[in-house]
């Protein structure tokens, strides 16, 4: 009778080794997750401000291009060029509104918007 203990005691044991050994094995691939995850976001921020800063400061060698092609310029091309210029920033409009309401106003996606206040700490 006592082998049959120890046998089982053995069978228990190994089970619990095994429970153990894929516990660590998941734990370590959430942490690598994670990880990815946070290098994402930052990699998506710096292209969303960097998208953010080609839409408002418009490069030199792109308005010489429109000065050069255009003689003259239609008036809706004009309003949408002073919309860029004047446009807030997400930033400004986050200190006084929610995320759903600046994402509105600003006309971008609410996840965008959720994902740059959650990376800017907002």
């Amino acid at each position: 009778m006592t082998v049959a203990y120890v046998a089982i005691a053995c069978i228990v044991a190994y089970g619990l080794l095994i429970l153990f050994r894929q516990v660590q094995a998941l734990t370590a691939r959430v942490t690598q997750l994670e990880h990815e995850k946070r290098e994402t976001e930052a990699l998506l921020l710096s292209f969303m401000e960097s998208m953010n800063d080609v839409v408002k400061q418009p490069s030199s060698l792109i308005e010489e291009i429109d000065k050069a092609q255009a003689v003259h310029v239609e008036p809706d091309q004009e309003d949408l060029a002073d919309e860029t210029q004047s446009a807030p920033h997400v930033e400004d409009v986050l200190l006084h509104h929610s995320v759903r309401e600046t994402a509105r106003l600003l006309g971008k996606g609410e996840g965008e918007v959720a994902l740059y206040a959650k990376l800017r700490k907002k």
